[in-house]
């Protein structure tokens, strides 16, 4: 028999907790089928949407630094996007596969909202937009998002600043002759 003296309204049912566990696994699996969809990487390349991500990423990190001559500008950007794809390469396979989810979930239009605000494609926003997607991850409360933040500014910074070519442009004159 049945006790419903222990009943309460605020107790869940099983019937309740199972519909919720469907819904939030097909919600999950949706999402992460989408990342896989738009991933970033393919064979440890840069995917169209990967590379869509990362030249957004390098607009908004040092987009300052870049020459305000358009042919310049994008040859340093396609430049860029190359060092990013060794700079990956070169990392471990765990490593890979999580910047490879990272840039699914910003190439995606419902995650990149969720962690930006960025409504539109890296490529199809401006400037101001893409700054403010960063400022948006940089200082959001969940701790996840300021990691992903930390991780494609990381990448974007340490493939950018590695290259002696792009120097010149942040005012850095090279190492002194000893």
């Amino acid at each position: 028999m049945v006790d419903r003296s222990i009943d309460h309204p605020l107790t869940p049912k099983r019937r309740w907790f199972l519909k919720s566990a469907l819904a939030i696994g097909a919600v999950g699996a949706s999402l992460g089928g989408l990342v896989y969809w738009h991933r970033g990487l393919s064979d440890g390349k840069l995917t169209e949407h990967g590379r869509d991500v990362f030249r957004g990423l390098a607009i908004g990190f040092v987009g300052t630094m870049l020459p305000k001559d358009q042919a310049q500008r994008e040859a340093i950007l396609e430049n860029h996007l190359q060092r990013v794809e060794s700079f990956i390469a070169g990392m471990p396979n765990v490593l890979q596969v999580e910047i490879n989810a990272v840039a699914g979930l910003l190439a995606n239009m419902p995650t990149r909202r969720m962690l930006t605000g960025l409504g539109s494609s890296w490529g199809k926003a401006s400037e101001e937009e893409v700054g403010q997607a960063l400022e948006t991850m940089r200082l959001n409360p969940l701790p996840t998002t300021r990691l992903t933040y930390q991780v494609v500014r990381a990448v974007t910074c340490m493939a950018f600043f590695a290259n002696s070519d792009n120097w010149p442009l942040t005012g850095y004159p090279g190492p002194v002759q000893i």
